[in-house]
């Protein structure tokens, strides 16, 4: 998938369904959200999910940090790529982001945003890894995600905290292109 795809139909649909168990992911796939990022799950079970999603026109982006029994190597991350053909991943760890492209996968960096080292840590990570997307997190932290959307130069969505239809205006009247949310209710928006 091109990048620019992806920008496009987070600009189209800017929610992103982010499904943390099972009984989540009907809802997930009920919503409009074309964008599901799946944040657990093992090496055993990440599988069904992923192709129903991909079976119901849905780009799935799997967390690798969260998936128990995998690690986020470069083996671990071949094997999702091959058994599973996710449309990306999601990782905090840099490295991943180029192994992952390397595979063809989508990379989505993902960046705590905890104090002023961190937004500085995460543009020089960005720098040096250039992935497709970055999601900052806490979601709810309008001026974090300025400086963010300054700093960065990259296209980034918000995550975290997100539980209200006002978080989800003020996080994209902050600069976000997209908003994950694990509430329900927020993928109808």
């Amino acid at each position: 998938m091109d990048p620019k795809q992806l920008i496009d139909e987070i600009i189209a649909n800017p929610i992103i369904a982010a499904v943390r168990d099972s009984k989540h992911l009907d809802l997930a796939l009920a919503s409009p959200a074309r964008i599901v990022f799946l944040l657990s799950g093992s090496i055993n079970t990440i599988g069904e999910p992923c192709r129903r999603l991909l079976a119901a026109g849905r780009r799935c982006f799997l967390h690798v940090d969260l998936i128990d029994g995998l690690r986020p190597d470069q083996q671990g991350l071949r094997f999702l790529a091959e058994q599973h053909q996710p449309t990306g991943v999601i990782t905090t760890k840099p490295a991943c982001v180029k192994w992952a492209q390397n595979l063809g996968l989508m990379a989505v960096q993902r960046i705590f945003l905890l104090d002023s080292t961190a937004l500085q840590d995460g543009a020089r990570h960005i720098q040096a890894c250039r992935p497709d997307l970055v999601e900052v997190l806490p979601g709810v932290a309008d001026k974090a995600i300025q400086m963010a959307v300054r700093d960065f130069g990259c296209p980034l969505i918000a995550g975290g905290l997100i539980s209200t239809r006002e978080d989800v205006c003020a996080a994209l009247a902050a600069g976000a292109l997209g908003v994950s949310a694990s509430k329900p209710e927020l993928w109808q928006l």
